[in-house]
């Protein structure tokens, strides 16, 4: 239980209310932004959570240690000044190119520096988690959410599949949408698991903190449990929404049970942990292992009068200048900040591409592409990543249907970029079975790199071959593209991205090598023969 008794801190001295005005100039724009942003989406909606939670965390610690009098003060000025610039220039890069893993990040090295420098690396060291803790708050990169979603997508949507497969309901599956009956269910990122895998990890470890039972083995087993166990509670999750769709409709599974489906989901994973942790304690009760109950930190002792206010009396100085610091950082971030560079262009894509392309004729009926764009409920983004889309299909004399895709960005920024083929395909149905990266001879007397994919699925199997411009190169990963913003952006400037994508639909994989030679020979003539005037496909 916790003791009622915690004194109320008093008003701050001027030091230290000139060191929080300087946290609160810095990361209230921040944190609005990402109110606004990143936290406002289901894929890290778990942010403001782990943010007060780790607040209050970091009281509760602090009003422990002044408790039981082990909070001195032995400052390593010097140290913790390090950390403090660390961190002052992590923000300073993260603000001014958008790359919230630094801006975010940078919080934690800031309040790591502080600490060190007023109170040492021993005191530090005793309120480490709560600083761990804030990782969990840090919106991951769109590229590494990616990476790591799909696989779980496809693997949440198999063991649906095969539940209610076995339990006798008409479901099949193909990629990552399910067919139950009479309607089609996506399995989005938001079902997917890595947004409360996130949650149930952090709220994991903190409790496991919070309770400090002394057997290490039962600790290590139940936080790498609460990855199976997200893994099971999204599955559950969408068991509940496949049955709720097949037998009240589809309204009904995308309306308030849907939403009602989230409960379930962390109900379901609190019973698992509740239950993993029982059998943990019984069988370390067994073994004479049993917790012992001093070791609990739940209990908060009253702090002595004056504790508080002790705390925050530091010299002036110094206080002083850390708010110069932290001024000038946001100065420097602003001055960082990238500006658009001019595109003019005199032409549209859809005016710049002919309808005929060397032996290839334009057909009027374009055949059905997979989209260029997807949110993460697999519905088109394309009107907000693109300025300029073109979607055409054309025949050569032979009958073979290229299908063509382009897709234009006036500006590539870190949280609206190209988005890569292999990661919109597999959210539409279809499966990666091949991807290579392919010297492409298609520019102007140089190759350009790109890459040969194939894909199945709804159908029909598909050879892709294509690349990526931003600026003056050709990233081809979202890693790659990441960096090439980034260095632009510290050069100042914002720079345009161009997405060029041919298709074929194939018999088999063995016609893929054919096919990919043709799309690069369409491809190349393709360059040829768009008027000047339009945004380019490849480097000038």
């Amino acid at each position: 239980m916790l003791n009622s008794s915690v004194s109320v801190p008093r008003v701050a001295p001027l030091p230290a209310l000139l060191v929080i005005a300087g946290l609160l100039a810095v990361y209230i724009p921040s944190f609005i932004d990402l109110f606004h942003g990143a936290w406002s989406s289901d894929r890290n909606a778990h942010g403001p959570i782990v943010m007060v939670v780790a607040m209050v965390f970091l009281y509760f610690r602090l009003s422990q240690l002044m408790a039981q009098d082990l909070l001195q003060r032995a400052p390593q000025p010097l140290a913790g000044s390090l950390v403090l610039v660390v961190g002052l220039l992590s923000y300073v890069l993260g603000r001014s190119q958008n790359v919230l893993v630094l801006e975010v990040g940078s919080l934690i090295w800031v309040l790591s520096g502080l600490v060190i420098a007023g109170f040492g690396v021993r005191t530090w060291r005793r309120l480490w988690f709560a600083f761990f803790f804030m990782l969990f708050m840090i919106p991951m990169p769109a590229s590494v959410v990616d990476v790591l979603t799909l696989p779980m997508k496809i693997a949440v949507s198999a063991a649906t599949e095969h539940l209610l497969y076995w339990a006798g309901y008409p479901i099949a599956r193909s990629g990552v949408i399910l067919t139950i009956g009479q309607y089609q269910l996506l399995v989005a990122d938001a079902c997917a698991g890595l947004n409360s895998l996130f949650t149930l990890e952090a709220l994991g470890l903190l409790y496991m903190n919070l309770v400090r039972h002394p057997s290490l083995v039962r600790n290590v087993v139940l936080a790498s449990l609460i990855v199976p166990i997200s893994f099971t509670a999204n599955t559950i999750r969408i068991v509940f929404l496949s049955l709720i769709t097949y037998h009240l409709g589809d309204a009904a599974g995308q309306g308030f049970l849907h939403s009602f489906s989230g409960l379930v989901l962390f109900l379901s994973a609190l019973l698992l942990i509740i239950g993993v942790d029982s059998a943990l304690s019984w069988l370390v009760a067994r073994r004479g292992a049993g917790r012992d109950p001093e070791q609990s930190a739940l209990s908060l002792p009253s702090v002595p009068a004056g504790t508080w206010q002790r705390l925050l009396n530091v010299p002036l100085a110094p206080a002083a200048a850390v708010l110069a610091g932290m001024l000038v950082s946001i100065a420097a971030a602003h001055a960082l900040t990238p500006h658009l560079t001019s595109v003019t262009t005199a032409l549209q894509l859809t005016q710049a591409v002919p309808a005929q392309i060397g032996e290839w004729k334009l057909v009027p009926d374009s055949v059905a592409q997979a989209t260029l764009a997807t949110n993460d409920e697999g519905g088109a983004l394309t009107d907000q990543i693109y300025d300029e889309v073109v979607t055409r299909t054309y025949i050569n004399p032979q009958g073979t249907q290229m299908m063509l895709a382009l897709a234009y960005a006036r500006e590539q920024r870190q949280d609206v970029k190209l988005h890569l083929p292999e990661i919109c395909y597999p959210a539409q149905g279809y499966k990666v079975v091949a991807l290579a990266p392919a010297m492409l001879a298609v520019g102007h007397g140089a190759a350009v790199p790109g890459k040969h994919m194939l894909a199945e699925g709804n159908g029909r199997t598909e050879a892709v071959t294509y690349w990526t411009r931003v600026g003056d190169a050709y990233p081809n990963s979202g890693m790659r593209q990441r960096m090439k913003i980034f260095r632009d952006g510290l050069r100042g400037v914002v720079t345009d991205g161009m997405l060029v994508r041919a298709s074929v639909i194939v018999s088999d994989k063995a016609a893929a090598p054919a096919a990919y030679q043709q799309q690069e020979s369409f491809l190349s003539a393709l360059v040829a023969a768009v008027k000047p005037g339009a945004p380019p496909l490849v480097a000038q």
